[in-house]
């Protein structure tokens, strides 16, 4: 057995030990930032690394999870009679009182991200590296600053912000529809839930060989694959098929147009903050002291209003999505990360967001118990104040 196997298999044996330690290592890193030195760059990189892992898990138990147990039990066949596959593990008795899906329908974000991952290998790679870019942009924007400095720091930030322009650009070429955020399939289920008889051993190509038999019997015999469903099928809808459900390149419309002009701008806005941040380090009224640190580039205006003036372009050139939850979705998404930059960056960030929390925090303080709380938000507004990536991501 190779090492990676042996790594499956215990992952697989041990979930709800392998969940609950995920989750207590996430919850230490909310109060890591501000107790002793460097503890901001222990909790970022804890935070990146448990990222990494947890996404790889996430790829691991989707190709041991049977497709089927988010279905019904099939109306057509009798469960007792069916053999149990050897290589699931799932035994005839607990699938005969089953009446009800054992896993729930995946999301429309989750059918998208996924299509093209299969569809395409471009975009599974850009997909990939744009995630994992994102774990890691942060601690490395830290390390940088920490090893050579800010003007080095801006350096390794622009580089990091080329790269994920030219990703973001590449799969908007590819699937000409807008850049999702994120852009890979997330995990929707708790793995430590998961009885362990339903998980597989082996890999999902068995898995379509083993419930081939199942297949010979479609559900809905007299639909045409990916066909506008019928009135009477939408009570049903979440335990069709995936052939039965809506294609998942009609769950968000193509782009035309201006709409283009709009992802763009999107997809390149964090290139072009930096750009501005840069130079206004090297205009005549620079200051002269720290030119190229942070809280002394946020008080420049121009980055700051040439940002937003682009982002609220966008925001009007963007197609409505209004019959397109998952366009609906991503347009939200867009929304709350234009009010995060609006309030918690550039001057709007030093002279208002900034004392305003500052003094709800000093309020806060004391009260017994509930101070805690106030203690651990002050302990992140000297990240906010310092790093790039801690609001501009």
């Amino acid at each position: 057995m190779s090492p990676l196997t042996a790594y499956h298999s215990l992952l697989l044996s041990n979930l709800s030990t392998v969940q609950t330690i995920e989750s207590g290592l996430s919850n230490i890193t909310w109060f890591l930032p501000g107790r002793f030195e460097d503890a901001e760059l222990a909790s970022e990189g804890l935070y990146a690394l448990l990222g990494l892992v947890s996404n790889y898990h996430d790829q691991i138990l989707h190709s041991h999870i049977p497709r089927e147990l988010s279905l019904p039990p099939h109306p057509f066949i009798d469960q007792s009679k069916l053999p149990a596959p050897s290589h699931t593990g799932i035994s005839n008795s607990s699938t005969v009182g089953r009446i009800s899906p054992l896993l729930p329908a995946e999301s429309e974000h989750t059918r998208y991200t996924r299509y093209w991952t299969k569809q395409s290998s471009t975009y599974r790679r850009a997909s990939k590296a744009l995630t994992t870019i994102g774990y890691l942009e942060l601690v490395v924007e830290m390390i940088a600053k920490k090893k050579g400095g800010d003007r080095f720091r801006w350096r390794v930030v622009l580089i990091i912000e080329l790269i994920k322009t030219f990703l973001r650009l590449t799969i908007l070429r590819i699937t000409k529809r807008p850049v999702l955020s994120p852009c890979t399939p997330q995990r929707e289920i708790d793995p430590s839930s998961l009885p362990s008889e339903i998980l597989s051993s082996s890999s999902s190509s068995n898995e379509d060989q083993s419930t081939s038999k199942m297949k010979l019997t479609p559900l809905t015999q007299l639909l045409t694959p990916y066909a506008p469903l019928k009135d009477h099928l939408y009570p049903m809808i979440d335990n069709l098929p995936e052939s039965h459900l809506t294609h998942p390149l009609n769950l968000i419309k193509e782009l035309k147009g201006k709409e283009y002009i709009s992802e763009i701008i999107w997809s390149s806005v964090g290139l072009l903050h930096v750009l501005l941040l840069m130079r206004s380090s090297r205009q005549p009224n620079a200051s002269a002291y720290k030119p190229l640190s942070l809280p002394t580039l946020s008080r420049a205006y121009i980055p700051y209003l040439s940002t937003l003036r682009l982002l609220l372009l966008a925001r009007v050139l963007r197609p409505s999505h209004k019959s397109s939850k998952l366009g609906m979705t991503h347009n939200s998404s867009q929304d709350r990360k234009l009010l995060a930059r609006a309030f918690l960056t550039g001057p709007m960030w030093l002279g208002f967001t900034r004392p305003k929390v500052l003094g709800l925090t000093r309020l806060v303080e004391k009260i017994p118990i509930v101070g805690l709380v106030g203690d651990l938000v002050e302990g992140y507004l000297p990240l906010v104040d310092d790093y790039f990536y801690y609001t501009s991501s």
